[in-house]
């Protein structure tokens, strides 16, 4: 499993099999242009100025710049150099979050050992390696030039030291990971229920160092101010309305029914107020998985941004050692939730790939079913 992973990650990822006309690291340009924007003390969030600059500089008819200040130094970082030399950097990148979420894996399991014989761990964990590199989602986020794996990367690496009560380090990176607010925005809020006020503070400074040379060079009114703004022409793009093929969650699938409902973060928030107040009754490390399930499904999210979910894996696979109905169903929903669109598409059933939502509502309320530790076993655990 681990070898198809990675011979996965490589021919879709990166050599682009089965990919059309698309090219490698098609959405990092936007990151390129931003960053060339900002040198010359411009701001891509004028939407004029930056699709203007996008058709001229890499021939691409875009939507507005979505990401938030502190993206600068992403952006500057793309833009030292040719588009060629961009899309190696961030195909680097890439790779290094791929094996920085497999570290986060690694580190967790030895954090808050399962109890189980060693053999059956090194199994799990090497097939829930597999998963994470060779989903199918990986390879779009890589293929893209997206930051999902990024963000998740210091994301993971921000729980798992706020799980060792390392807390300025842990604030520095989620502040680091938030340039993705929207993978992020359910982590912080948990942050702020357990009152880590240290880790709190750090990452808004963090985020707010990152935004330093916007702030500078734009000032307040054109750098967070622009950016809001800009989000509301961003949402209005075909790629980012909620009936859009690639929009996930419970919104968007009700919206290609012709059903409209009003924002679902609400239900999201008492989610994760729900999973705080029962956290005692599972493994606190891998408590990331459902919180990211409930931003995929009730915050925003494209269908990409599924990708660090696959570190939910290990947890469910230890829980249904010795429970074959478990494993099936646990089998049957992650097969429907990395089917191929493209076959449901190419078989005239599109609607059929918005099952997805439904499959990971299923699979997190089996997370929340079968992961549950009895207190019991907690107790005799945290006794030595």
């Amino acid at each position: 499993m681990l070898l198809l992973g990675i011979v996965a990650l490589l021919l879709f990822g990166y050599v682009g099999l089965a990919r059309g006309t698309s090219s490698f690291s098609f959405d990092a340009l936007y990151f390129y242009v931003s960053g060339e924007m900002w040198e010359t003390g411009a701001t891509p969030y004028d939407p004029v100025a930056f699709k203007g600059q996008m058709d001229s500089m890499v021939s691409i008819q875009s939507v507005s710049y979505a990401y938030p200040p502190n993206s600068a130094p992403f952006s500057l970082s793309l833009s030292v150099g040719s588009i060629r030399l961009a899309q190696i950097i961030i195909g680097s990148i890439n790779l290094a979050s791929i094996l920085g979420i497999l570290a986060f894996v690694h580190h967790a399991i030895r954090l808050d050992p399962p109890g189980v014989p060693e053999q059956e761990i090194r199994a799990a964990e090497i097939v829930t390696w597999a998963v994470i590199i060779g989903n199918p989602f990986t390879a779009h986020v890589v293929w893209m030039g997206q930051t999902t794996l990024f963000s998740a990367a210091f994301l993971l690496g921000s729980w798992l030291l706020a799980s060792r009560r390392l807390d300025l380090l842990a604030g520095i990176l989620l502040g680091i990971s938030a340039i993705k607010p929207q993978l992020v925005f359910l982590v912080g809020f948990w942050f702020l229920l357990d009152r880590r006020w240290q880790l709190v503070a750090a990452s808004a400074l963090t985020v707010v160092a990152m935004s330093g040379w916007p702030l500078w060079v734009n000032g307040l009114d054109g750098s967070w101010l622009a950016w809001v703004r800009s989000l509301m022409d961003y949402k209005d793009g075909v790629y980012n309305a909620l009936a859009f093929k690639h929009v996930f969650g419970l919104r968007s699938l009700l919206a290609t029914q012709d059903v409209l409902i009003p924002s679902t973060l609400p239900v999201a928030l008492v989610g994760t107020v729900l999973l705080y107040v029962f956290r005692r009754h599972y493994q606190g490390v891998w408590l990331i998985g459902p919180l990211l399930a409930l931003s995929v499904l009730f915050v925003y999210a494209h269908d990409y941004d599924l990708a660090p979910l696959a570190v939910m894996a290990f947890p469910l696979l230890i829980a249904a050692r010795g429970k074959p109905q478990v494993m099936a169903a646990i089998i049957l929903t992650v097969f429907v939730i990395y089917f191929p669109q493209r076959i449901w598409e190419s078989l005239d059933l599109a609607q059929f790939a918005r099952s997805r939502e439904v499959a990971l509502g299923a699979l997190l309320t089996l997370y929340l079913v079968v992961c549950r530790v009895p207190q019991r076993e907690r107790r005799l655990e945290a006794a030595p």
